[in-house]
């Protein structure tokens, strides 16, 4: 037993003034003269028995009396710490889109916000709250009550050690406080950490794991272009269950809520499956998939956006050749031929591909413009001329940090070899042909580049027409002039893959879409003035931002930083016109449902509890911060004594 005011002990010191007065208050007997008092002895003494008796019993009901209220103003109680012990416990309710998951009473983050209300029911306990996008520190019980019935569904992962960090820093120093930790999630396996550092942290944790009636799911994982024509794209999805499975899920593909199609994904005893869309090139086309699943819903749907295809820009400086207009017709390419004394160098960046066509030397100027060509992820073609300087030629290529021309060899070869397998020629042909016309050239500047790929080989086994990746873009060279008195190259079949794939592969597609993260980068083909900014909107028009932007002469780059946090469609406006659509998805890895077992992280560490359910963690705690008062009872037994010294002094007999 202890007290909350144990100083009002001391009173108990003057429970020894009642007991001098009784033990000194003599009552004196008046004597009689009687000639026969024989019988009046007898009486006597058995009055002075009596008295006696009846005196010690009132002294002992009125030191009980007198006992029972100073203890019961002492406040006595049974509790495992004193009443001067304050309580500190942080709360971590994983909010990510797992807790979607259907449990006994319903979705698992919602039935959890509620059980915590519920069960949080001491008044003298600061509460603090983590989630996996905000912390709130000692809130009171009504504050609580209004952040867990507020919560949302949050994209952000968190691990262990990240919770039992910001554990540690609400952490409690005062004296006389305890401070306590529960951890509330379905710890998902993607979440695990082998070893999670509980060393850090004093508290005592208790962790509850919240367990889902099924964790089957069926979620759309990706969203891929498979091929595409100039007419269609067919569009690869990629559906995946959480358990092996022999299940069909419908399919839909919608076009701005328009119905476009419909299939069926079939698992063959496994957890994924594959699906194709045709979707025409015509228009901008903003996809969403959709299957039906009663598992999880953020991973129901899936976003994606389609540009129209744009034209692409392709630059021709020096010779004109007609095998070039005639391979970048006007309904693909916006194809210009410039020779270098009027080349517009303000037009260099806004280029997909510039071709170098048989130039005999590079001027500084142009050196200077291909370097930041290059940077900037442009794609270029160097075909040298008859009468290249060989020295302006090693200047351009060792600024651009690609090697050096070493000879110029003046005799006929046969180009003999294609590497089928290099990217710009994969998928290209139907099958594989080893012996056809080959054609030959009559000139060759042999080369050392660094990182270089073959692409066609002649049959010196020297490349013919070689590519070199750079850090942004790539860079293509030819070993040999194509006019018609060097070489018969532009009348062999094999130049038109060369050269369209040449351009195709210098456009960028655009992302299909965006994962939502805590940092985003976009980039935008546009141009914008010193004073205008880009902005983003979603489908709605309720949500609006300004996100960071760096701006360079044909692009601008936005960074998004927690901005996105819905998926769905978003518009990149410039003085309130649409410029472009994106598409934002959740993060998939959510929507593997196995989990990790407690156990399997905690081990045998010591102030580490587990419990089977948010009821009985908050019981553990309120039967420890528990005070069961004595007061009351003390007070009864006063008024208990009182009534028997009234019953004594009213019925004792004399």
């Amino acid at each position: 037993m202890q007290f909350k005011h144990p100083e009002i002990l001391y009173a108990l010191l003057l429970l020894i003034i009642p007991i001098l007065v009784h033990l000194f208050q003599l009552q004196r007997f008046v004597k009689v003269p009687f000639t026969n008092v024989k019988i009046l002895k007898t009486i006597e003494k058995q009055t002075r028995k009596s008295a006696r008796l009846k005196k010690w019993l009132i002294l002992i009901t009125r030191l009980l009396i007198f006992t029972c209220l100073i203890i019961a103003f002492a406040q006595p109680y049974f509790s495992e710490y004193s009443t001067h012990q304050n309580f500190n416990t942080t709360i971590y309710l994983d909010n990510s889109y797992s807790m979607q998951a259907k449990g006994e009473s319903g979705e698992l983050l919602k039935s959890a916000a509620q059980q915590i209300i519920e069960n949080n029911t001491n008044q003298n306990s600061t509460i603090s709250l983590i989630t996996n996008d905000k912390t709130f520190k000692n809130l009171e019980v009504k504050n609580l009550k209004d952040e867990l019935i507020n919560i949302k569904y949050h994209s952000n992962k968190v691990n262990l050690n990240t919770i039992l960090l910001k554990a540690q820093n609400l952490e409690s120093n005062k004296d006389n406080t305890l401070n306590k930790v529960i951890i509330i999630s379905d710890f998902q396996s993607i979440n695990s950490i082998s070893k999670p550092d509980f060393s850090k942290i004093n508290s005592s944790i208790n962790f509850v794991k919240l367990i889902p009636k099924t964790i089957n799911n069926f979620y759309i994982d990706s969203v891929s272009i498979e091929e595409s024509s100039t007419s269609n794209t067919i569009v690869k999805v990629i559906v995946k269950s959480s358990q092996k499975s022999t299940s069909s899920v419908p399919i839909s593909l919608f076009n701005n809520s328009k119905l476009i199609g419909k299939t069926t994904s079939k698992f063959i005893k496994s957890n994924s499956s594959t699906v194709q869309f045709t979707i025409p090139n015509s228009a901008n086309f903003n996809g969403e998939i959709s299957l039906i699943d009663n598992a999880l819903q953020f991973d129901n749907n899936f976003f994606f956006s389609i540009s129209k295809p744009e034209k692409i820009d392709v630059l021709s400086i020096g010779n004109t050749s007609e095998f070039l207009s005639r391979i970048y017709t006007e309904s693909e390419f916006n194809f210009i031929v410039t020779p270098l004394q009027n080349l517009n160098y303000n037009k260099l960046q806004n280029q997909h591909l510039i071709i170098l066509n048989e130039l005999e030397n590079i001027p500084t100027e142009l050196i200077n413009s291909m370097q930041d060509y290059s940077k900037n992820g442009g794609s270029l073609v160097i075909i040298p001329s008859e009468n290249s300087t060989i020295n302006s030629y090693n200047s351009f290529l060792q600024a651009l940090n690609l090697g050096k021309i070493t000879t110029k060899i003046e005799a006929e070869y046969k180009i003999t070899t294609i590497n089928y397998e290099h990217p710009l020629l994969k998928d290209v042909f139907e099958k594989r042909v080893d012996n056809f016309q080959y054609p030959k050239t009559n000139l060759q500047y042999t080369t050392n580049l660094k990182n270089s790929s073959s692409i066609v080989t002649m049959d010196n086994i020297l490349p013919f027409i070689s590519s070199i990746k750079t850090l942004n873009g790539t860079i293509y060279w030819i070993s040999s002039p194509l006019n018609n008195k060097i070489s018969d190259f532009t009348q062999s079949p094999l130049v038109v893959p060369v050269f369209y794939n040449f351009a195709k592969k210098s456009l960028k597609t655009t992302e299909l879409y965006y994962t939502i993260k805590p940092e985003i980068n976009i980039e935008v083909k546009t141009s914008i003035g010193k004073d205008n900014i880009l902005k983003i909107q979603n489908e709605s028009a309720a949500l609006e931002f300004i996100p960071m932007q760096i701006s360079s002469q044909n692009k601008v780059t936005l960074t998004l930083n927690d901005h996105i946090l819905q998926s769905g469609f978003y518009t990149i406006l410039s003085e309130n016109t649409a410029i472009k659509t994106v598409a934002f998805n959740y993060n998939r890895e959510e929507s593997n449902l196995n989990t990790v077992t407690i156990e399997s992280f905690v081990g045998n560490k010591k102030n580490i509890t587990i419990s089977s359910s948010i009821t009985d963690a908050f019981n553990e705690i309120n039967n420890q911060q528990k005070i069961n008062w004595l007061f009351k009872w003390f007070l009864a037994f006063s008024v208990l004594f009182l009534l028997i010294e009234m019953l004594i002094l009213k019925y004792f007999n004399k």
